[in-house]
């Protein structure tokens, strides 16, 4: 056989497989229950929907299942898409170039006892006005995967995660998710639906732009592990009812950014936010709803952290366990104020149970605080303050920072120590006003801790520092006072005068 014949034959055979393969090798590909039944690539549908599984009829299904598969650069092009009616419908979107784009709503599980999935891989993406992942049933499952490095999904207008059923979504491996007005868990009355989204993966993405809230009508849940998401005015827990949403942020580059006011919590229900280890929360201002105990934002394991830069406000009564705890090594920082009020909307028959705000182990950090007798458990841990109203009590194992980060502290009340505690502030030159400044009595006790600020120079004789002020009673002495400011030689510190005036004074060595 010569070689131009064998390179003839083995042309024909190639185009006699393409041709036995079918559809196989298309761009855009149906299996099942579809309708219409003849893709193309492009397939532009106009004004048609797409039904996937159920399809023969939409109210009356067939109940056999259907999937369009788009993928090497297909494109598909619809007004509506019911996906899963009361059957099976998949639709997969996959690899770089291969697109979708709704310009009305995509429905996943969109009648009956149905399943209905929208996969979104490698690179592919797709668009739609509006998407509702579970919808119709309580019994029934939608579900979306955003996978893969610039996998996006884009949802214009509202996305319903959990609408009248159970919703899935989740957002992994450096996928993206655009997104406005979001509702996550949101049927009324019904107990087993509920909305859950995964974030995950380094470079994952998700950007909401309206409304976002965990929760509506019915139990949400949000995880956020080493990926990103961005909100504007975020809630966890909508409605006054007694179900319970959650949200968790962890993993190394774990982050959730909130722009204006993120709302913790209902009037009766309950709202939960926990930052797990190098998890990060950054927001703007912050209330914690928490009436009968069920609100909280915990803030508790290593690495965690949250960054608040206005003021945060926590309205609980009732509650059995703290609304803000810092423990394990974190670190919060308010930028504002840190206040607790008692919400007026609640009878007072829910007495008060226990502290609002508990400072464990870790850093607490706020520009105020102005908290409610009782409602402040300083167990241990930093705490840095510019000022602080009412009593601060400092009889476990903190430790008050002063001069760190604020210049000075101001205690609109009396300050008490125990003798696990400690008082450490942070020197920068010599003061002629307090560091500490105490409006009414001081009981002292434990450690005082006198630290250089960075760049500090040596003082020289006659140089004083006052460290503390007080207008009440001073009762008690600190068991140990370590200085170790710098001094220039044959220099050291007198004391005797730390509890008269509050200072100490640099004299020649004796």
């Amino acid at each position: 056989m010569n070689h131009q014949f064998r390179r003839g034959l083995s042309a024909l055979l190639a185009v006699a497989s393409l041709s036995a393969a079918g559809q196989a090798y298309a761009n855009v590909t149906v299996t099942g229950d579809v309708s219409p039944e003849d893709p193309s690539d492009p397939w532009d549908l106009g004004s048609s929907t797409l039904l996937v599984g159920g399809a023969s009829a939409v109210w009356e299904p067939t109940f056999d299942n259907g999937e369009v598969i788009v993928t090497s650069g297909g494109k598909l092009f619809s007004a509506a898409a019911l996906v899963g009616n009361n059957a099976s419908g998949t639709v997969q979107v996959i690899g770089y170039g291969s697109m979708w784009t709704n310009s009305g709503s995509i429905q996943l599980c969109a009648s009956g006892y149905c399943d209905g999935s929208l996969i979104v891989r490698n690179g592919a993406e797709v668009s739609t006005d509006e998407l509702v992942v579970g919808n119709r049933n309580s019994m029934s499952l939608g579900r979306v995967l955003v996978e893969g490095y610039d996998a996006t999904l884009t949802s214009r207008t509202n996305t319903y995660i959990g609408l009248r059923a159970r919703g899935r979504a989740e957002l992994r491996q450096g996928g993206r998710f655009f997104s406005n007005n979001v509702y996550i868990g949101g049927a009324l009355g019904c107990s087993v639906c509920n909305g859950s989204v995964t974030v995950a993966g380094s470079a994952t993405r998700w950007v909401s732009t309206g409304e976002f809230i965990v929760g509506v009508y019915s139990p949400g849940t949000l995880d956020i592990y080493r990926a990103e998401l961005s909100t504007v005015n975020a809630r966890i827990g909508l409605s006054s009812t007694f179900s319970s949403s959650k949200a968790s942020v962890s993993g190394w580059g774990g982050t959730w950014t909130n722009q204006g006011l993120l709302r913790v919590g209902t009037d009766l229900g309950y709202g939960e936010l926990t930052l797990g280890a190098y998890g990060t929360l950054v927001t703007e201002d912050t209330e914690i709803h928490s009436e009968l105990g069920g609100g909280f934002i915990k803030v508790n394991d290593v690495y965690a952290s949250w960054l608040n830069s206005g003021d945060v406000t926590v309205f609980a009564i009732g509650n059995q366990s703290p609304s803000i705890l810092v423990d394990n090594g974190a670190f919060v920082s308010i930028g504002g104020l840190l206040r607790t009020a008692q919400p007026a909307s609640i009878p007072y028959v829910y007495r008060y149970l226990g502290p609002s705000v508990r400072l464990a182990d870790g850093d607490l950090v706020a520009g105020a605080m102005e908290v409610a007798e009782g409602d402040f458990d300083f167990a241990g841990g930093r705490l840095e303050i510019g000022s602080f109203a009412g009593d601060l009590a400092n009889m476990q194992a903190g430790e008050l920072s002063v001069g760190e980060v604020h210049p000075s502290t101001y205690v609109a009340g009396s300050y008490s120590q125990g003798p696990g505690a400690a008082l450490s502030i942070t020197v920068a030159g010599s003061s002629a006003l307090p560091l500490l400044q105490v409006d009414g009595d001081l009981d002292l006790d434990g450690a005082l801790e006198v630290r250089p600020a960075d760049g500090a120079v040596s003082f020289q004789a006659g140089d004083t520092v006052v460290l503390l002020g007080w207008l009440g009673d001073l009762t008690g002495t600190f068991a140990a006072v370590n200085i170790a400011l710098p001094l220039a030689p044959g220099l050291a510190w007198d004391t005797s005068a730390l509890y008269t005036t509050g200072e100490i004074t640099v004299v020649t060595a004796s």
